[in-house]
């Protein structure tokens, strides 16, 4: 039987700095070390069951908009208010859920085939609860906090094709609940080669502690059954 896997999970709010710090990780690890997280199965739906609000699309966007019975079904970020004042929210419907739920289940069967794995999400608390149903089995999980200071967040924002002021300001709050770590970096100090070197050093010198803590905090947790869910 193969030796379990590690799994590294870098968590931090939209522009953080996830994938690219998992990239140089990847890189930069004397071992084998696949990169992956929710972006790569998000986009394994057609784009039809991704609704955005018009009045945040990105230029080029080809999805359609929200409201639709595909995109009630699948994922929806929806706008509330106005200017300054407008916040964001992404919601799964049932056929989302499913790919996220699904999604977690391969990295933790990744994991038990002896796979080291560095994931990069937004765990806002009800999706951190169905990872401590998923992964409640895997020895060596190492919850990794990724900061930023929000000015940053959005200066990301504003410059980098694709993204949209304003959804870093409404995960920052939500994506560090309950904010346990076994370590942290901040990139908005560190470039993403440091951070990856200090993460790498931790892990290679420390075992995990947070995820057995919080398996054990949450306990028994029921499955998602009623939909839409609100991620973020």
């Amino acid at each position: 039987m193969n030796k379990q896997g590690e799994v590294i999970m870098l968590n931090g709010a939209h522009c953080a700095g996830k994938t690219t710090l998992a990239r140089e990780v990847q890189k930069l690890a004397e071992r084998p070390i696949l990169a992956t997280g929710y972006y790569d199965y998000l986009w394994m739906l057609a784009l039809k069951y991704v609704g955005l609000d018009p009045e945040i699309r990105v230029d080029g966007w080809p999805g359609p908009d929200p409201g639709l019975p595909q995109t009630q079904a699948g994922f929806e970020i929806l706008r509330e208010g106005e200017g300054e004042n407008a916040t964001f929210r992404m919601m799964c419907g049932e056929i989302g859920w499913n790919v996220m739920y699904g999604m977690r289940r391969s990295f933790a069967a990744m994991a038990n085939a002896g796979n080291d794995l560095v994931l990069g999400e937004v765990n806002t608390e009800i999706m951190l609860k169905d990872y401590c149903n998923a992964f409640k089995d895997l020895e060596r999980v190492y919850m990794i906090g990724v900061f930023c200071p929000l000015e940053e967040l959005e200066r990301r924002e504003d410059v980098m094709p694709h993204r949209r002021v304003g959804c870093a300001r409404m995960q920052i709050d939500q994506v560090h609940m309950p904010g346990a770590y076994d370590f942290t970096v901040d990139t908005g100090k560190d470039d993403a080669e440091e951070c990856a070197r200090q993460v790498l050093n931790f892990v290679d010198n420390n075992p995990p502690v947070v995820f057995k803590q919080l398996v054990e905090r949450y306990g028994e947790i029921e499955e998602v059954n009623q939909f839409p869910v609100q991620w973020w």
